[in-house]
């Protein structure tokens, strides 16, 4: 039987997990990156997320499973491609560093050495990957920089990360805020305003700081290139209306909210 069909099969009969889960973890994570939209979002991620956050897998198959994701078959399988099916095995590895984050956070499993050598491979990713775009025909979800900024959310909410990480998490947004070779349609401000907001909630910069990033984005914006300056311009109107609402609402961060609404007309 197909993975796919094992798949099938235990969604459809909504059985417990087999005996032999992680084999089928280790054989799911080889075919994380698979094209096929079905197999890789409807029936492998959804089980990696059903598993995880469910407490299937014991804390030492999780600390495996995050091995194998941050390595270079997986994490950085294909860095710096662009267009090419590799985007996926990248995108769909980064968005179970989240799970596994938030079943670490429900009961710890991970040392301080675990975090943080997980900050560096996430802050790395983000660094080097060029593939941006969002949903693909006929081969469905990428969302590359969606996924990411997820892994960020969770990672800025970790205790482990001081002040440099979080502003290094800030910094990683801003420089995927002002890409210039695509303009943002599915909803990735939304994703990385979300980010934001994780760094903020840890209460640990203060009103100068955020204000001081927030004005900075302006010396990454271009001008020799009218396609390239507007793809920035949409980018950052949406991401600056997106995070204006949410501080907004918020009632904090009076300077940077009315910052925001000048920087967004």
């Amino acid at each position: 039987m197909s993975l796919k069909e094992q798949l099938l099969a235990i969604q459809s009969n909504e059985v417990e997990a087999p005996s032999n889960t992680f084999e089928l973890v280790l054989e799911m994570t080889a075919n994380i990156g698979s094209p096929d939209p079905e197999l890789r979002d409807e029936l492998i991620y959804s089980t990696f997320s059903k598993w995880i956050l469910d407490g299937v897998l014991s804390a030492e198959e999780m600390k495996k499973l995050l091995h194998i994701i941050l390595d270079d078959q997986h994490l950085f399988y294909g860095i710096g491609e662009t267009g090419t099916d590799s985007v996926f095995t990248r995108a769909f590895s980064v968005l179970v560093i989240p799970l596994i984050l938030i079943a670490h956070k429900k009961r710890p499993f991970l040392q301080e050495e675990d975090i943080h050598e997980l900050k560096e491979r996430i802050f790395n990713y983000v660094e080097q990957e060029k593939d941006l775009r969002g949903h693909v025909d006929e081969k469905g979800w990428a969302h590359a920089v969606a996924h990411a900024a997820d892994a960020l959310d969770d990672l800025a909410q970790c205790p482990e990360l001081d002040k440099s990480d979080l502003l290094k998490i800030l910094d990683l947004i801003r420089a995927k805020v002002t890409v210039t070779q695509t303009t943002y349609i599915h909803a990735e401000d939304e994703r990385m305003v979300t980010a934001v907001m994780s760094v903020l909630d840890r209460n640990v910069l203060n009103n100068e700081e955020i204000l001081l990033w927030i004005n900075s984005f302006s010396d990454l914006l271009v001008a020799d290139s009218y396609i390239d300056a507007y793809a920035q311009k949409i980018n950052l109107k949406y991401f600056f209306r997106s995070l204006y609402f949410r501080l907004h609402d918020l009632g904090k961060y009076p300077e940077a909210v009315q910052t925001l609404l000048q920087l967004s007309k």
